[in-house]
């Protein structure tokens, strides 16, 4: 794997995956981590909350993440709890495991 920076992942596009296409390993995980410090690994998927001061913020930053998410045709689960966080978790379901997508997708969710 060729080491990248986070500049690097902000002009990365994400790619179509082909199937049989193999998950990043730990290793490539780890690495791509220290690129988005402001995710982390959760039961393997890649995940970040967002703190909003209401349910309207909350809802403005969805609408954020959804934009970012259909110009790069890769989408995240995303949840408001408790009218005032947004949950987001990357995740390649057909790859079931994490991807370059993801990582790009988490930077340009991070510099939004």
């Amino acid at each position: 794997m060729n080491t990248t920076t986070g500049m690097d992942l902000l002009y990365r596009k994400c790619a179509t995956i082909e199937p049989g296409t193999p998950p990043l390993t730990r290793r490539e995980i780890g690495v791509l981590l220290k690129e988005v410090p402001e995710w982390r690994l959760e039961n393997g998927h890649l995940y970040r909350r967002f703190s909003c001061r209401d349910y309207w913020e909350c809802v403005q930053c969805t609408n954020d993440v959804v934009t970012i998410a259909f110009g790069e045709g890769h989408f995240p689960d995303i949840c408001i709890t408790q009218g005032r966080y947004v949950d987001v978790l990357l995740y390649t379901y057909g790859m079931g495991g994490l991807s370059w997508n993801d990582f790009i997708l988490a930077a340009k969710i991070t510099t939004n």
